[in-house]
């Protein structure tokens, strides 16, 4: 009877290791199908992202060919216009169209740009080329009997460009202790009037070099180097003198204003 017994609880106990056999089989199963399902899944977004990605850039790219072509074109009438603007202001300060010269290579000769409107704030960089130098005056002194006549070669008459130079008596000029002075003008109206001031510094008798630093929207910046610093009244002969009112003046620096025609 027990021997009975005994057979048939193991009969039981295998029958319930058979039905958990079965049930991990079937979750192993699942598991295996989610893995897989997550795997399609996975490869299914990545190519989505891979494609949306695409397009963003192809997108992209469109836009920004056409905001260069955009730019190209206005690059294009802007230097037409600027253009058209230069012969006109050429034309109106009454350039001969027969000469066959034009002052730009003059100006660029000058360290100064050629004409253009105030606007274009164009910047003049005294690097851009050499200042011109003046001729070594000539000392004067007793046991130099000959020094006037030197003097009056070193002053020989200059190329005009159309500004009037100073007339002052025949002086000795000292250069063994030389002053910088700062020039700021503002208000100068194109290149021309500050290629005529330049002209007009460099032709006084004190005056060694003027190198031009700036020249944007207006502000004429000199450098001037001389025997001593320059004054307002140094001004007085050039040819819109009338216009001038100072501003600010010390040893190295001379600020004026230039009020429009």
């Amino acid at each position: 009877m027990s021997a009975s017994k005994s057979k048939s609880q193991a009969e039981t106990d295998l029958e319930l290791a058979r039905e958990r056999l079965s049930f991990y089989e079937q979750f192993d199963e699942i598991i295996r199908q989610n893995i897989v399902s997550s795997s399609a899944l996975l490869k299914e977004a990545s190519a989505r992202l891979d494609g949306d990605f695409a397009l963003e850039r192809s997108r992209y790219r469109t836009v920004l060919t056409d905001i260069l072509d955009d730019l190209t074109k206005l690059q294009s009438q802007s230097e037409k216009i600027a253009r058209r603007v230069n012969d006109a202001l050429d034309e109106l300060e009454g350039a001969p169209a027969t000469a066959g010269k034009s002052v730009a290579p003059e100006v660029a000769l000058l360290g100064l740009t050629a004409e253009a409107p105030p606007e274009a704030a164009a910047v003049v960089n005294a690097a851009a080329g050499p200042a011109r130098r003046k001729p070594e005056r000539a000392k004067v002194t007793e046991t130099a009997p000959n020094a006037v006549v030197e003097a009056k070669v070193a002053s020989a008459p200059v190329a005009s460009t159309g500004v009037t130079a100073p007339i002052a008596p025949l002086v000795a000029v000292d250069f063994s202790n030389p002053s910088t002075t700062t020039l700021l003008v503002h208000g100068v109206p194109r290149a021309s009037a500050a290629l005529g001031l330049k002209s007009y510094i460099e032709k006084l008798d004190f005056v060694s070099t003027v190198e031009p630093r700036e020249f944007a929207a207006g502000l004429l910046r000199l450098q001037v180097e001389g025997a001593r610093p320059l004054s307002l009244g140094d001004l007085a002969g050039w040819n819109m003198s009338d216009r001038i009112a100072l501003r600010n003046a010390s040893n190295d620096l001379l600020e004026v204003d230039l009020s429009p025609a």
